[in-house]
């Protein structure tokens, strides 16, 4: 009798923390609360069902959960991305306004498998490729990935091998400025996403790389999807690091 109202408590426990996770995932900075609470209701959750005690509320209680992880990890990836945008946009207004400081910038051509030497990383070019959905290497139950709104564009993305060496963590969002030109005039910017074995492509802006590690990061491109198609026509890969921008032909 004892040891089913044990499993019964966990049930009870595992909705009630549902209910509180799912009541604290909008409010900003409690949600970080919210997802421990949530992974607790889930796994609560599980051991009711599992033992078949009081099934009605583990079930309810793994759901909530669910939902709200779900709910928070989204927002702060939504949150993230914006946040990537606008450095992105910051970034590219700077280097407009960079080309009458009293510093020039360089220019060097680089290939594949190439190491770029910049100020606090050792940056390598690992692939690039045009596709419509661009997915992490490893992919768990739930993942997030990016794939085109319009299906008449496409992306062209660009991983970079980064090792940081410098002495303190480097912020990932902060490792290169990537851009495409297509035809010699046609300019596009790029947003950042790292790959996590677990919840799939994720945002740079929170990311930081420690001393002496290496991390791959993706850059997105979006544009036309006919650019994939003319394969005879130029399309240069720009990667500025420090103050020296690296033109990698891509065809």
């Amino acid at each position: 009798m004892e040891e089913k109202e044990k499993k019964s408590g966990l049930s009870t426990a595992s909705m009630v923390l549902g209910i509180i996770a799912i009541c604290m995932c909008f409010i900003p900075l409690l949600n970080y609360i919210s997802i421990i609470l949530g992974v607790l209701s889930i796994i609560f959750g599980l051991i009711g069902i599992i033992k078949n005690a009081e099934r009605g509320k583990a079930i309810a209680g793994f759901v909530l959960g669910i939902i709200s992880v779900v709910i928070v990890y989204n927002m702060y990836f939504a949150v993230g991305k914006a946040l990537e945008e606008v450095s992105d946009t910051i970034n590219n207004a700077t280097g407009v306004s960079s080309s009458s400081s009293t510093k020039s910038e360089e220019t060097k051509t680089i290939s594949s498998g190439e190491t770029i030497i910049g100020k606090d990383a050792e940056i390598s070019i690992e692939s690039a490729s045009f596709s419509q959905k661009v997915e992490p290497p490893k992919k768990d139950i739930y993942y997030s990935y990016y794939q085109v709104k319009d299906s008449s564009n496409t992306y062209l993305y660009i991983v970079l091998d980064c090792k940081n060496t410098s002495t303190i963590d480097l912020d990932a969002s902060s490792v290169a400025n990537v851009t495409a030109k297509y035809n010699n005039n046609y300019s596009y910017s790029s947003f950042s996403a790292i790959p996590d074995d677990t919840l799939g492509l994720t945002y740079t802006s929170l990311t930081r790389i420690k001393p002496l590690t290496s991390q791959k990061i993706y850059y997105l491109i979006e544009m036309p999807k006919s650019i994939a198609d003319e394969t005879d026509t130029p399309v240069e890969i720009n990667i500025k690091v420090d103050n020296t921008t690296y033109v990698y032909k891509y065809r």
